[in-house]
């Protein structure tokens, strides 16, 4: 298997920029929120850009985003993609997603707050 030129990081240089565990890439990896090129000896070696993948999809957990909404959001950016416009508008999409989610939410606080659930 080739490894490609960009992919030059270490998982533990993506942890460390990224701000997570090592452990995070990997489960970052198995939900395609990154993807990684092998090299000879198998060792996994990333682009750049992970590291604002997965930034995006640390602040998308944080509203309550799955994964895989994230993945699926970024998806649409190639990988090493200069397309600023194209990471806005998955930054736009996943700050839609999240307060829809909020909304979902506060809804459910506000329903709670009557206490009409007790009497349906």
């Amino acid at each position: 298997m080739t490894t490609k030129v960009d992919a030059t990081l270490t998982i533990g240089e993506v942890a460390s920029k990224a701000g997570v565990s090592t452990n995070a890439v990997r489960y970052y990896e198995r939900y395609r929120v990154i993807t990684a090129e092998r090299t000879a000896g198998n060792a996994r070696r990333f682009t750049i850009d992970a590291i604002c993948r997965i930034r995006l999809a640390v602040a998308a957990q944080r509203v309550g985003l799955s994964l895989a909404e994230s993945a699926e959001i970024l998806a649409e950016i190639p990988p090493m993609s200069p397309d600023l416009e194209q990471w806005t508008a998955a930054g736009q999409r996943l700050i839609e997603a999240g307060q829809a989610r909020i909304a979902e939410l506060a809804a459910v606080v506000d329903e709670y707050r009557t206490l009409d659930f007790l009497t349906s």
